[in-house]
């Protein structure tokens, strides 16, 4: 077997399923996001769905945004759970010393 996991496209898990858990149940009605119902919500689970959310929504080739086309996240780096412009921006500095101008001028490459 080469653990590849055909029913949802290669992924561990559906990219649907785990978009529509986290719209449906993990919403605060007040804002931030819970582990589950009926939890309270905190900084650590709020990051940890909007993680989740970013991992669900951009596969290698194309976006799977469910519901509203509001609810796409940017994209996150998988190590280190920041938006990749950011991550980008510190591989830069870090092989470099130094950031370049477009990128602290705009955020982006």
């Amino acid at each position: 077997s080469s653990g590849i996991n055909a029913e949802y496209g290669g992924w561990l898990f559906s990219q649907a399923s785990l978009q529509d858990y986290i719209l449906f149940c993990c919403q605060y009605p007040s804002g931030g996001l819970v582990d589950k119902p009926g939890k309270s919500r905190d900084y650590y689970h709020t990051c940890y769905c909007l993680s989740g959310m970013s991992v669900a929504q951009h596969s290698f080739s194309e976006h799977m945004v469910r519901g509203d086309p509001n609810n796409l996240i940017e994209p996150t780096h998988p190590v280190f759970n920041i938006v990749l412009s950011k991550a980008n921006r510190m591989a830069q500095y870090f092989a470099t010393g130094k950031v370049g101008p477009e990128i602290v001028e705009t955020g982006k490459e």
